[in-house]
């Protein structure tokens, strides 16, 4: 529904500690341990700080977005609400999911500070998506972002490998020449691959990776121009042994231009402006509220 990058501000701890514990005061409201993670007191000093400085920026984003009435009391908040606690716990018989949006609500096996971040945390991944919308439109910045990016779009020239690697020269002939009498020459080079080679790819069956062909030596390269997709090479003698390569794909390059991955960039340069927009909000109320770290 919405991009992975500002959903990860709605991060929801599902497990927490039996016992509370207040680990910092927020605008005179406690942050506990009961929206920490289960394992808090085994981590060391530093984790706990710095779990401690992202509970604060938790509390600190809810709250904002509790204030968003305007969010808050909107039919489709309401309605995402329902479905994760539906997702995620039973309700008591005796409350309905409405009773969620009450500034006290109780739900099972929830307390009051659980519920209030849950809400306010969703709360805040609409006011992101609200961002995003209107940062949609600068087709001018999107078209510049582009640009400047322009390397992250464009795919050199590239094989599609898979190796056998041996330390004999014998057994690699045997290899070449098994592989030059099979008729499914692929399945072949695979099941080679798992019982001889010495290379971690061998679990794969050979698998190599995709090789930007700019990046091979002047030995591979030889070994591999002009070589068709479906054929392999005759042994190579490298520094790992003796290789055998077989060429799965022949991948040209790509030159892109803004028109063909429009919709890659757009979602890229939002997300990087959602982004910077929340983590500007965030150093805004740090700087415009009262807080105090209880836990040391």
């Amino acid at each position: 529904m919405k991009s992975s990058l500002w959903l990860v501000f709605l991060i929801l701890f599902t497990q927490f500690l039996d016992a509370s514990e207040v680990l910092a005061i927020v605008n005179g409201e406690k942050i506990t341990t009961e929206v920490a993670p289960k394992n808090f007191k085994t981590l060391d000093k530093d984790t706990k700080q710095k779990i401690i400085k992202r509970l604060i920026e938790k509390k600190l984003a809810s709250d904002f977005a509790l204030s968003h009435k305007e969010i808050t009391n909107s039919k489709e908040f309401k309605k995402v609400l329902e479905h994760v606690f539906k997702m995620s716990k039973k309700p008591n018989k005796d409350k309905s999911l409405a009773n969620l949006l009450k500034e006290n609500a109780t739900f099972e096996g929830y307390t009051k500070e659980q519920l209030a971040s849950k809400k306010g945390l969703l709360a805040f991944d609409f006011i992101l998506d609200k961002k995003a919308k209107e940062f949609e439109n600068n087709t001018e910045e999107i078209k510049k972002y582009y640009e400047q990016n322009r390397y992250k779009y464009d795919t050199p020239a590239m094989y599609e490998l898979l190796t056998i690697v041996v330390d004999d020269k014998n057994l690699a002939n045997k290899i070449y020449e098994e592989l030059k009498s099979s008729k499914n020459r692929v399945k072949t080079f695979e099941n080679l691959a798992k019982k001889y080679s010495l290379a971690p790819s061998n679990m794969y069956g050979g698998y190599f990776g995709k090789i930007p062909k700019d990046s091979l030596n002047e030995l591979l390269k030889k070994s591999l121009n002009g070589l068709k997709r479906g054929n392999f090479t005759k042994p190579i003698k490298t520094e790992f042994g003796y290789q055998i390569f077989y060429l799965l794909n022949d991948i040209p390059e790509f030159k892109s231009t803004f028109e063909t991955v429009e919709y890659q960039v757009k979602n890229d340069y939002l997300r990087k402006k959602v982004k910077e927009w929340a983590i500007k909000k965030i150093n805004e109320l740090k700087n415009s509220s009262d807080i105090k770290i209880v836990y040391r």
